[in-house]
């Protein structure tokens, strides 16, 4: 950690929400990292469990801001980097283990790529139940398809050496992205009364890491993975890896519905703002397809009604006015974009 009143290389954000159950392995391995000029600040998002005591009692060194409701993901990491003047923020999940020297190569890896605006490393997946750090992969990057479906590469499948590679990616997972704090304030938006956003506060939680990804791309930023940077991941299994109709239904099913109506609807939200209108031309026989069974999924198995969509169209005003904010921000062509669309 940095001594008081050194501005540090790099500032860590972390959003809680009953997170007591996680925050003996995570930040030990924080305070086991090899790199060391860091600050932490810690957001609390309306914990109802023990998370605020046992942050007081362990780790009173950590600067805690508290919130009385969950004001959401995307606001308190937005909190957390206004408060900030590091040269890189390190957003990090409470349910995640780093390896001792995760930011140590993760830092060394964007000061030498002055044009990497994000970095994220070989993400595994962790099992809290029994403390197994596995070695089935949880993310190495994002992906995107033709029907604009997003994907976490390379997740619940075992590491077999076969993302050794460095490699850039469409973007990077929200889990523990490093982003440079310049390509934040590039992208940034501004809303009502002069506010600014990196991560869109509207989509409250869900897909505003695929959103941001989006926009660091439209903006001529790269994102790369990192292999040599190792984390363990606590997720349920997800349904980004599920390939048949059947499968996504029963993973949908498990879900919390309010869980899938954001991410639905963040996503749709997503493409609505970043995506160019002649390639969702060129591709909208599959994404018609993909977005038709959602829809179905959403009807049947989570028992969502249109009437509970009322949100969406309350928010699409905003929408549309951080579309022309985000069309302002735009400096690679349609083709630049659609390289990144695989089958």
């Amino acid at each position: 950690m940095i001594k008081k009143n050194k501005i540090p290389l790099v500032s860590i954000s972390l959003i809680t929400y009953n997170a007591e159950r996680y925050l003996p392995f995570c930040l030990q391995s924080l305070l086991q990292q090899s790199f060391t000029d860091w600050q932490l600040l810690i957001i609390d998002n309306g914990s109802t469990d023990r998370t605020i005591p046992y942050l007081r009692e362990n780790y009173p060194q950590f600067k805690v801001v508290t919130h009385q409701d969950n004001v959401g993901f995307a606001k308190a990491h937005n909190q957390a980097i206004d408060w900030t003047k590091s040269k890189y923020v390190f957003c990090l999940n409470q349910d995640i283990i780093l390896d001792k020297d995760y930011l140590r190569r993760a830092v060394k890896f964007l000061e030498e790529n002055k044009q990497v605006g994000a970095v994220t490393g070989k993400l595994y997946k962790w099992n809290f139940t029994t403390n197994e750090k596995t070695n089935i992969l949880d993310s190495t990057g994002l992906c995107l398809t033709k029907n604009r479906r997003v994907m976490d590469r390379g997740e619940n499948k075992k590491d077999r050496s076969q993302y050794n590679a460095i490699e850039q990616v469409f973007g990077v997972s929200g889990a523990v992205p490093l982003y440079r704090r310049q390509a934040l304030v590039d992208i940034k938006i501004k809303t009502k009364l002069e506010h600014e956003e990196y991560f869109d506060e509207d989509f409250f939680s869900y897909k505003e890491d695929v959103d941001l990804a989006y926009r660091l791309r439209l903006n001529g930023w790269q994102a790369f993975y990192l292999p040599i940077a190792v984390a363990w991941h606590d997720r349920s299994l997800s349904n980004s890896q599920l390939q048949k109709s059947w499968q996504i239904a029963k993973a949908h099913r498990k879900k919390n519905k309010l869980v899938n109506y954001l991410s639905y609807r963040n996503h749709l939200f997503t493409l609505y703002k970043n995506e160019f209108r002649i390639n969702i031309l060129k591709n909208i026989l599959p994404i018609l397809w993909y977005e038709g069974r959602k829809w179905l999924f959403m009807q049947f198995f989570n028992n969502i009604k249109s009437r509970q969509f009322r949100s969406f169209w309350q928010l699409y005003p905003l929408m549309k006015k951080k579309r022309q904010q985000i069309k302002k921000l735009i400096k690679i062509k349609p083709q630049d974009l659609s390289k990144w669309y695989s089958k």
